[in-house]
Formats: structure tokens, sequence, C-alpha cells
């Protein structure tokens, strides 16, 4: 085997506790680890896999995701039950008009967020680093373990995020590439085979997993695979003595990044990480998480309407408010072995190890972490189907999942909230409820329902359709109508975001959506984020009706990613 490549699979990399109980009563730990690598090889060490966890008991369906289901659909309906409620519905045209200029307001927010990242992409894409200038005194050395996970995405395209891996700078020198695969992957052992051989030679380590079945308190997903490859990791190179990580060596930095196996890596994304990291006081160091700007642009100019508005709403609202205001990561992130570990890693029994991973490391350090945006663009997939209904189905999945995903992570976080400061879980509660209830989930549906039920309410209570300020429903429906002409500057500044972005994409990859299809796409932007609310509310109702069961990592295709689509007569209908 050749020097660098691991192999960890489920028959030679067992817990042997007899092994490590006799070395444990000749010597310390330290020693006993030490002299035990000394005498096998890494590919057969008997440190101890993981083997699950003793899952905490849980009622399966009275949980605080109910909390957040009753808010939301309690907002909704306040078109029918304001205009009921006397001296109330004096003021019902009021209260819309004000949540309506309350939205476009979040949305100027966003734009100068987005905005302000986006220049700050531009203008690093020229700058020049100089890691040698960093302050250094202590003489620490800088190492990345960057980890993918993988079930049965097609190998081209896991092959392609990990080139975009080797290509940064000395990844020879100081990366660990680290590819989780679930036990039940296709082929896998050809797999491993294919990946060893390839990319064995092209990083400092490169470590293959597979991810058992059936542990203890794990469900399906990225985040209990994830759990389990990290863990391993860590403990392989822990017992390497070629390598420095022991636990007693505090010259070593180990910078762990979390991936998806659909993701370009932005050409200087470690060097920029680096950078960041010599600016920050070691304090700093022990609570920050690192974020790229992530762009869904990865054939997004095949992608009918709704995949791409989506795709790129995905990566506006990231810089207009995932990364600003703290809420949470997303995909590709990076920070400190140190916190990953005292996080305990990925939660194995939730499935959206992004959205959950900041509170976890804030619970970790009982204050608030913060993500700071490392100024390179990094690239991922949209959803992708054969054809066009395949396109819908898939689409609608991955907004299933990401909704019933954010619903359980509200959950985790309403259990542990007094386990932060009160002004910490607060803030957390208020932006997250804003993001993934009112904002995706519930705006563009109020919009529509609001300026059409509040009147007819209005008129059924024989109130009449006026208000203290507004005199009729005539005068109404003008701010109404002027309120969505707005709404439709703010799109079009999402799609100037994406096209003032693309310069500094990775490998120069360009959305090549012609004129006509722009147009037409800037027009769906409101009925696919009506569509995409419509689904979400059906998500939170299954969550709520079937509880717990429902919480799975069911990855949507990715195949079309990496197959050629034909030039004359396309699979996949491109609006």
């Amino acid at each position: 085997m050749p020097p660098g490549i691991f192999d960890v699979n489920n028959n030679d990399y067992e817990v042997q506790n007899d092994d490590v109980e006799h070395h444990h009563h000749r010597k310390s730990h330290k020693e006993s680890l030490i002299h035990f690598v000394s005498n096998w090889r890494l590919s057969a060490f008997s440190i101890g896999a993981y083997a699950g966890r003793i899952a905490k008991p849980a009622n399966a369906y009275f949980r605080w995701n109910l909390l957040f289901t009753f808010l939301i659909f309690l907002f909704i309906s306040s078109a029918i039950w304001i205009p009921c409620i006397p001296a109330v519905n004096d003021f019902a045209l009021e209260i819309v008009t004000i949540i309506s200029i309350i939205l476009h307001l979040l949305w100027i927010i966003a734009i100068i967020n987005a905005l302000r990242y986006t220049w700050r992409l531009r203008r690093f894409s020229s700058h020049e680093i100089r890691l040698d200038l960093g302050k250094n005194e202590a003489g620490i050395k800088m190492k990345h373990l960057v980890g993918l996970c993988v079930y049965k995405e097609p190998l081209d395209l896991l092959m392609d995020t990990i080139d975009s891996i080797a290509s940064q700078p000395n990844a020879k020198e100081k990366i660990t590439c680290l590819v989780g695969m679930e036990g039940g992957t296709p082929d896998k052992e050809e797999k491993k085979r294919i990946l060893d051989d390839k990319y064995g030679p092209k990083f400092e380590r490169f470590i293959v997993t597979f991810h058992p079945r059936g542990l203890p308190g794990d469900i399906p997903g990225k985040c209990s695979n994830f759990n389990y490859a990290a863990r391993t990791a860590v403990k392989i190179l822990r017992a390497d003595k070629n390598y420095p990580l022991e636990e007693y060596d505090n010259n070593v930095e180990l910078i762990v990044t979390t991936g998806d196996c659909d993701s370009v890596f932005g050409d200087r994304y470690f060097d920029a990480l680096e950078e960041d990291y010599w600016k920050l006081s070691p304090k700093q160091r022990s609570y920050t998480v690192w974020q790229s700007p992530l762009f869904y642009c990865i054939n997004l100019d095949q992608s009918p309407f709704f995949v791409r508005v989506t795709g790129l709403l995905r990566a506006f609202f990231m810089m207009g408010y995932l990364i600003p205001w703290n809420i949470n990561t997303m995909s590709i992130f990076s920070l400190t072995l140190k916190l990953f570990e005292e996080g305990e890693y990925t939660h194995p029994g939730y499935q959206m190890d992004d959205i959950i991973a900041l509170i976890r490391w804030s619970l970790a350090v009982r204050r608030k972490c913060v993500i700071r945006a490392i100024p390179v663009a990094t690239l991922s997939g949209p959803t992708s189907g054969k054809n066009y209904v395949d396109e819908w189905y898939e689409w609608a999945r991955q907004i299933r999942r990401w909704t019933i995903g954010a619903a359980e992570v509200f959950h985790y976080f309403a259990i542990k909230f007094f386990r932060l400061p009160v002004s910490v879980s607060i803030s957390f509660a208020a932006k997250f409820v804003f993001y993934y209830g009112f904002l995706l989930c519930i705006a563009s549906v109020y919009t529509i329902i609001a300026p059409l039920v509040t009147p007819a309410m209005l008129n059924a209570v024989d109130h009449g359709v006026h208000g203290l300020v507004i005199p009729n429903n005539k005068c109404f429906m003008i701010i109404m109508f002027g309120f969505l002409g707005l709404q439709y500057i703010w799109f079009f500044m999402v799609f100037l975001v994406n096209y003032l972005c693309q310069p500094v994409f990775p490998r120069q990859t360009k959305d090549k959506t012609g004129f006509i299809r722009n147009i037409f796409h800037w027009i769906m932007t409101w009925p696919t984020l009506v569509m995409y609310c419509c689904v979400e509310l059906v998500a939170f109702l299954e969550v709520t009706v079937r509880g717990k069961s429902v919480c799975s990592h069911n990855a949507s295709k990715k195949d079309n990613l990496v197959a050629p689509v034909p030039s004359k007569q396309p699979d996949r209908m491109e609006v």
C-alpha cells in the first residue's frame, strides 16, 4: 500500500478492547498508543472504531417543531382572524401594509450585505496572499483535514470535487483528504481503489472510510456518515507516528473542513482561510467558523427556471442573511479540530449537519460562535433530473428535506435554549424563525393571501374595507401592487449579484443563460418563491403529523451534473 493511503474498512478497523486494555495496563495511554503504532500498520491498527451512541429517550411526536409549525400557520391565518377582532380590525389594512414594509426593508438589508460581500470577493481575487507575514510567533504548523461524504452520487462528480482540493497550493504538504462512503455504496471497494490510485500521491494523506449501517443512534445521512468518518480519520492521524498530531503537541493546528461531493472549492480556499486565521487571536479562533460564499452554478444554465431561480436565491440569501447574521453555515465550512471535538463532531441523530453545526459548537464553548466569510467563491451543484418532471420532483424533494431538517434543528435548539446565554439564545431564535419561517416559508404566500383575504373578511364582518389611514380597497390594492413592483426590483438585484460574482467563480465557470431566458426567469422568480413556500408548508405539516420518522437525509440526484447534455435535443427542458 502506498505511503499516505489508509485502508479503513469494516473488517480491519474494529473495536479490539483486549489490545487497548493490555497496553493500558503496561503504560500510560500516550505511551501505549505510540508503542502500538510502531508495531502495527496503520491500515489495521486497533484503537477502537466509533461504535455509535446511546440516544436519549425522546418523544417522536410531541416536539418543539410543533411550536414552529403553530407560529407559521398562526401568522398566515392572521389575514383571516385579525379582521374578525373588534377594534383591531380598524387598522387591519395598515397591519398588512406594515408587514409588507418590514419585508421590503429586510430585502434592502440583504441587498446591501450581498453587494458588500460581492465587492469583497472581487477585490480579493487580485489580492496577494502572504502567509509568511502572519503572526506566528509560536511556530504553529497549519494542517487541513477535508471531508467529503458520498453514497450513490456519480464517481466522476466526486472526483471533480477532489480535483479542486488537490489543485490547492501545497496540497501534498498540508492537506489530508477524507472520503466517507456509506456501507451501502454500490461497488465501494472498486471506487476506493480508483480513488486511492489517483489521489494517494496528491495529498499528504488520503483516507477512505465505510460508514457501517445500523450504528446505535445514527440516522441515514451526511451527519452520521461524516461523524463516523471524521472520528476515524482523527484517530488515524493521531496514531500515525509520521503525522504531527499527538494530543500533547500544541504546535500543530488542524483545520477541519466539510464539503459536499458536488462542490468545487475556490482556487485559494485554504490559503485565504489561513490568512484570516492569523488575523485572529487564539481566543477568537476557538469560537470561529469560516464559511465561503456558495454559488449553485454547476450547469445552472441548463436547469429549468425553478431550479435556477432557487439556486440564485440561495446564494444571495447566504451573503445577505446566513453569513452576516450568523444564522448557520452551509455545505462547505471550516473550523479548528479543537472546536470540532468540543462540539462532539457532528450529530449522527440529525440530518442537517450544516444547519445544526453552529448551535452545537456554540453550546460547546458556551457563547455565540462567529461565522467569518472566506472571500473566495465556491461552487455547488443544484438539484437535477433526467427530464422536466424529474426536475420538479428532485427540486421539491430537496426543499422538503431542508424544511424538515430546519424543523428538527429548531427542536434541538429549543431543548438546549437555557444552556446558552439568554441574549445569544433569543437573538438566534429570532433570526432562525425569521429566515426559515417568515422569509422562506410565509412571506410569498402571505403577500398573496393577505391582500385578497383581508378585504374579504372585513366585508364579511360588516366592517367595510377601510382603515385608519387607508381610505378604501382601491387605495389598498394600489399599495399592494406597488409593493409587488418593488419586489421585482429586489429580484433584479439577485440576478445582478450573480452576474457580478461570475468573474471570481472557480475554473472561470460562467452562467451562460441567455438574455431572453434571464428575463423569463426574472419574471418567474415570484411564482418560484410561492411554489417554494407551498412545499415548505406541506413539509412542516408532514413533520407535525409523522414526527421524527420523516427525518432522514434522502439526497437529491446529481447524475445530470456530470452527464453530457445533448446540444440539439436536450434531455432536460431548458426554460
